[in-house]
């Protein structure tokens, strides 16, 4: 069992759940709870959802973007894999995950050790039987999909698949060859945080802030197909079910790959969880928000396929 000096557990009352299709709905009660884990000497701390009483589950490490909490995102995302005997953890930044992002000097904008968090908190749940230490995924949008390319890159052993969304390995990462693993990969042609082309993260938006820059996302992609050993890749229009969202969708399945890669390329998309609500104030900040897919829901049946076939 945990010391409690590691690893205390806060029960708080449980989240409503989000909608989700009754057949998915296998588990009927899922508890929230708060973790709090002593690490390189801080206090950090992660949400947790999951069903009572749970053993050697899969989980997914949801990581939040550089504007919100994990609590803004947990309300948001609508991830249903907890009721579905999975674990779901949400942890906390400090402030912006420490990502492998440097200033306009080298310098990195973080030195937390935001890897060495991670990696504990997984360890901890697998040392008390919570988690299965070989199906860990992790996903996150923005600033939180950096932090998931660089846990790829320097804690692969940790990492079971991988879920990327509108973002880019930022200048600085350093990302070694690897073995191959499950990534997901979405990103929206008109986004003006983390560009398609590559540069300034932000762009225009936060001059008062220097937040880094990224490659470009074709690079990104180069490297990802280039460590799962992939040769091309077929594509396929998906549906374009809602005309006026000024977006659609093209999805990319990598072939010959020694770990699946899928590539959900947003045309028109901004910098938006595709599937969101949208609303015009936000359209204008952000860009466009497609709703001809829900990018939780590929995501979760992406790693559900991985996690039945055991990681």
């Amino acid at each position: 069992m945990i010391r409690a000096a590691a690893l205390c557990l806060a029960l708080f009352a449980a989240a409503p759940a989000s909608a989700q299709p009754a057949q998915a709905a296998t588990t009927p009660f899922v508890e929230t709870r708060t973790l709090v884990l002593a690490h390189d000497g801080r206090e950090r701390s992660a949400i947790m959802d999951a069903a009572p009483d749970l053993r050697d589950a899969p989980v997914l490490v949801a990581l939040h973007g550089g504007i919100g909490s994990a609590g803004y995102i947990r309300r948001r995302a609508g991830v249903t894999l907890a009721r579905r005997g999975w674990v779901v953890l949400w942890p906390e930044a400090v402030d912006d995950w420490s990502d492998g992002r440097v200033d306009a000097s080298g310098r990195p904008f973080s030195e937390v050790d935001d890897v060495g968090f991670l990696r504990a908190l997984i360890e901890a749940l697998a040392a008390e039987g919570t988690v299965d230490p070989d199906r860990v995924f992790f996903a996150g949008p923005s600033i939180g999909g950096m932090m998931t390319l660089r846990m790829l890159c320097e804690a692969p052993d940790l990492v079971a698949g991988a879920a990327i969304a509108i973002a880019a390995a930022p200048i600085g990462l350093d990302c070694p060859d690897g073995p191959p693993r499950p990534v997901l990969y979405l990103h929206g042609t008109a986004d003006a945080i983390v560009p398609e082309e590559g540069g300034r993260i932000a762009g225009s938006f936060l001059l008062a802030r220097d937040r880094g820059s990224a490659e470009p996302v074709a690079d990104t992609l180069a490297r990802l197909a280039a460590r799962n050993r992939c040769d091309g890749f077929a594509e396929t229009a998906l549906p374009d079910r809602v005309a006026d969202d000024g977006s659609r969708v093209l999805r990319r399945d990598y072939l010959g790959c020694a770990a699946p890669l899928r590539h959900f390329v947003v045309e028109g998309g901004g910098h938006s969880w595709p599937g969101m609500r949208r609303s015009a104030m936000g359209e204008a900040l952000i860009g466009a928000t497609n709703q001809d897919i829900s990018a939780t829901a590929e995501i979760e049946r992406f790693f559900a396929e991985i996690a039945a076939q055991g990681g």
